[in-house]
């Protein structure tokens, strides 16, 4: 499509120019048979942003790819998994002292080279600085910094031009690069060293989300300090220890809650995770949890061993998603505590 410069409220011959251009860029351009100079000016200091992630770090984020093999995609759910680098703000995580100096410690025999090329093929200058700068120790920076030139093979033109690289890179600083630059280059370091404390860091970043979610519970609802769960529920109705339907809803409320998702009830379930060493909420949707209360087979106490026997050649056998479904479909919910009990995350 061809649009003309419209000047006076009539078109002119003059096609109109789309241009993609750098700030504090000046161009040169012809109006009204006068030549004038366009500036174009930095907006909102947005040059000078350091903690905003790239659009492709975004696009790691949401976990968009965009062509690549099964190899890559296979490392790629492994750093989306253990080196999510993106918090739900949208700023690069800070790395945590004990990454940061294990990266430091093998960023040595490179070969670095000023122009700036995909990590996977060659580190750059650039690379380098972005990684570093993201350190918050400044101890720890301090001594990346001064094994580039100490521990490296630098080219000629970083040679040149490393002062200016040195200044200009903490602009964007991001340590992540420094695990994907040891992961290409050092890969025997990676796998050994860099891998375990990724995951070992994921696991902290785990525990602390759902300590968070602990502590937004309303109060009273769900004691985490019982250690009552739904193995031990099951073990009871195998035994026999319940006399009634009604003990088994009073025993769901010290196990189960809902609250209302946009399309429909989600549920949170008691259970224990070895990873935080505590009891914590599983958030489940409404099939996964019949599936769960399925599995609980209840045998009355005051039930005779024959009349338990008749009972399950007459019908299935009697489970806690039974009594679960009649008592929240038949019975008004709002007088169960099962039902009405709700959290916060």
């Amino acid at each position: 499509m061809t649009k003309y410069k419209i000047e006076n409220g009539l078109e002119t011959k003059e096609l109109v120019q789309n241009r993609v251009i750098a700030p504090n860029t000046a161009i040169r351009e012809t109006k009204n048979n006068q030549q004038v100079t366009l500036k174009y000016e930095v907006v909102n200091d947005w040059e000078n942003v350091s903690h905003l992630a790239s659009l492709r770090e975004i696009l790691d984020k949401w976990n968009i790819d965009i062509e690549m093999s099964y190899k890559d995609y296979a490392q790629q759910q492994h750093d989306r998994i253990y080196g999510v680098q993106i918090n739900d703000e949208g700023t690069i995580e800070q790395m945590n002292d004990e990454l940061a100096q294990a990266c430091v410690d093998e960023l040595k025999n490179l070969d670095i080279y000023n122009y700036p090329q995909p990590i996977n093929m060659e580190v750059s200058l650039l690379s380098i600085f972005c990684g570093l700068y993201g350190i918050t120790d400044e101890s720890i920076r301090a001594e990346g910094i001064g094994n580039i030139c100490k521990f490296n093979k630098l080219s000629a033109n970083v040679d040149k031009n490393y002062g200016q690289a040195s200044s200009n890179d903490q602009r964007k600083p991001n340590p992540w690069i420094l695990t994907k630059i040891l992961r290409y280059h050092n890969k025997d370091y990676y796998e050994q060293i860099i891998k375990p404390l990724l995951k070992k860091n994921f696991e902290a970043k785990k525990k602390e989300i759902q300590i968070l979610i602990n502590q937004t519970l309303i109060p009273n609802k769900i004691d985490l300090q019982d250690g009552f769960t739904l193995l031990d529920m099951q073990e009871k109705a195998a035994n026999g220890e319940y006399e009634n339907e009604e003990q088994i809803v009073m025993e769901l409320t010290r196990l189960l809650v809902y609250y209302e998702g946009e399309t429909e009830d989600i549920y949170a379930i008691k259970g224990y995770d070895s990873i935080c060493d505590t009891q914590v909420l599983y958030h489940k949707l409404e099939g996964t949890v019949y599936k769960q209360l399925e599995k609980i087979n209840i045998n009355f106490k005051n039930k005779k061993t024959d009349e338990k026997i008749d009972d399950k050649k007459e019908s299935k056998q009697l489970t806690a998603k039974h009594i679960f479904k009649k008592y929240s479909f038949k019975m008004d919910i709002r007088k169960l505590p099962i039902f009405n009990q709700k959290i916060m995350i």
